[in-house]
């Protein structure tokens, strides 16, 4: 394995064992509660937001460890922007692990690439993701 896929795979090890916002109470204005029956994963995504501007968010659930890196992840980079700029990252996550797709997940994101050559797992890797979304509606 290539330097990067190791640098890869230890950031998602890290956002599983140590995640940001697991847990965490935020007094959240907007929740959702998203399940992946093909993997059993479930996961509540809470957001509290003032305005348009994303200024906390937490989750809580039991998920495998992509799902819960993926958690994470948002939880870690939301905070501060906008919900148009939310559902931008989110397409590009999920643009990015099409089985065609030519780049890699923006920034830290990129940890989660590897998911895309195993299509059963991409969903593992953007539940938190649409659960955000839903919870924006």
């Amino acid at each position: 394995m290539s330097e990067l896929g190791h640098l890869y795979r230890d950031s998602l090890r890290h956002h599983a064992s140590e995640p940001c916002g697991f847990g965490r109470e935020i007094r959240a204005t907007h929740r959702h509660e998203a399940y992946n029956p093909f993997c059993g994963d479930r996961i509540e995504i809470r957001l509290r937001l003032a305005g348009d501007l994303i200024e906390a968010t937490a989750f809580d659930g039991e998920a495998c460890t992509i799902c819960l890196a993926s958690a994470s992840m948002l939880c870690a980079s939301a905070a501060g922007l906008t919900q148009h700029e939310l559902a931008g990252l989110e397409r590009a996550l999920v643009d990015a692990l099409k089985p065609d797709s030519p780049s890699d997940p923006p920034g830290e994101l990129a940890a989660l690439a590897g998911v895309r050559a195993y299509p059963s797992r991409v969903q593992c890797a953007t539940l938190p993701w649409t659960a955000a979304l839903k919870a924006l509606e």
